[in-house]
């Protein structure tokens, strides 16, 4: 992120703060602000109207994502544990703005990419994800490439394909498009974007299997919101500002997140449900 923020402490100073950096991340912290997933509230007509656009097909392929999703987050919770707190766990104190896991999380067979990291208020913090060159179809090019790196290799060519905003319980809000200003990114076409976010995958386990899994299962149930949400994205730009140069608005602090839309995975999951059943699909 090329956010320049004031690093915030959200642990919980004294004795906790001794240890946690000794014995790892021991649990996901609240803020005072953090919404929970149960305040989302969705438009069941519009979610509808996204979700019937889509073959049988497709949607028994992100019903089949949605029971993997359940069936993970319910392992976790099982052991008193969740998403956020698997990738947070051994990294020390958990603070604003740095990368989660210490590292990043990137696949050298796939080109995927994903870290997660807190800043916004109203959450406990979101995941990027992204895909680098070597990932993307071959004569794939970007409309603008960001003009900090160094070079226009598979390291440094990359677009960022969506963020998953989550509550404190490991659970997620929403999902949000960015700017360049936001993650350095190679800017793409929404057409060429919606076919990259298809190819993320991170086939290993670190620095959790679980975790990796899900977040591939997420683009698929929430296929729909995404594709709208790139959709979205590439028309408010053209409207932003009266037409001012797609670079300018790139890079526009005040347009950090483009699009941006609340997601539920139950009411996902009952309305392709329902919509299955009225096609007649059992």
């Amino acid at each position: 992120m090329k956010k320049l923020r004031s690093i915030l402490i959200i642990n919980s100073i004294g004795l906790i703060a001794l240890f946690l950096p000794l014995f790892g991340y021991h649990g996901t912290v609240s803020s005072d602000d953090s919404r929970s997933h149960q305040s989302v509230v969705i438009d069941e007509e519009a979610l509808k109207g996204k979700l019937e656009l889509y073959s049988t097909e497709d949607l028994k392929m992100m019903l089949n994502a949605g029971g993997e999703i359940e069936k993970w987050m319910t392992m976790l919770e099982s052991s008193g544990t969740n998403l956020v707190e698997k990738v947070l766990m051994g990294q020390g104190v958990f603070t604003n703005m740095k990368h989660y896991p210490l590292q990043d999380t990137f696949d050298k067979g796939t080109y995927s990419q994903y870290y997660y990291h807190a800043h916004r208020k109203g959450e406990h913090g979101h995941f990027h994800l992204f895909l680098r060159q070597g990932g993307i179809k071959e004569g794939t090019l970007p409309l603008l490439y960001d003009e900090k790196s160094a070079s226009l290799n598979d390291a440094n060519t990359f677009a960022h394909l969506v963020a998953i905003s989550m509550d404190d319980e490991g659970y997620p809000l929403a999902l949000f498009t960015t700017n360049q200003w936001v993650t350095g990114e190679d800017w793409y076409s929404a057409i060429d974007l919606k076919e990259m976010v298809k190819r993320f995958n991170i086939e290993h386990a670190h620095p959790s299997y679980v975790v990796n899994r899900w977040l591939k299962a997420m683009l698929i149930l929430f296929q729909p919101q995404i594709e709208a949400l790139i959709d979205e994205r590439d028309e408010r730009l053209v409207q932003y500002k009266g037409g001012i140069p797609l670079k300018v608005a790139l890079e526009d602090q005040e347009l950090d997140v483009i699009t941006e839309e609340e997601i539920s995975i139950k009411g996902q999951i009952r309305m392709i449900r329902k919509i299955l059943k009225e096609r007649g699909v059992g």
